[in-house]
């Protein structure tokens, strides 16, 4: 797990997310706004940089319990085994609360998942 902070990395990734439309769209919306200002407060992670197989927008900052608003988080894999390893990582989710996902997810997976 990786988090992005670089604002080249963050740029190149945009990029790679445009060529994925439409799937990529709740990731990519994600990272154009963490590359305009950040307002509101998302940091992206990945498996890996730069061939990436999964990526998640997140809050980062500690969000409330089971605040929908915060808890929101955004996803997008061209492989799932690395989504779903990405998932695993300890500290990629707080489980411990209620949380979304949304996103480009592989074929036969639903575009809304929610967990707690």
């Amino acid at each position: 797990m990786l988090i992005l902070t670089c604002p080249a990395q963050l740029q190149r990734l945009e990029g790679v997310l445009r060529r994925s439309l439409p799937l990529a769209l709740p990731v990519l919306g994600a990272v154009m706004n963490i590359n305009r200002g950040n307002p509101g407060e998302f940091e992206v992670v990945v498996d890996s940089w730069p061939h990436f197989g999964a990526v998640l927008a997140r809050p980062s900052r500690e969000m409330p319990v089971d605040d929908c608003y915060r808890s929101r988080n955004a996803a997008f894999y061209r492989d799932v085994g690395a989504y779903r390893a990405l998932l695993e990582t300890p500290g990629c989710l707080r489980w411990d609360t209620a949380f979304h996902i949304f996103g480009g997810l592989g074929s036969g997976v639903s575009w809304g998942a929610s967990g707690r």
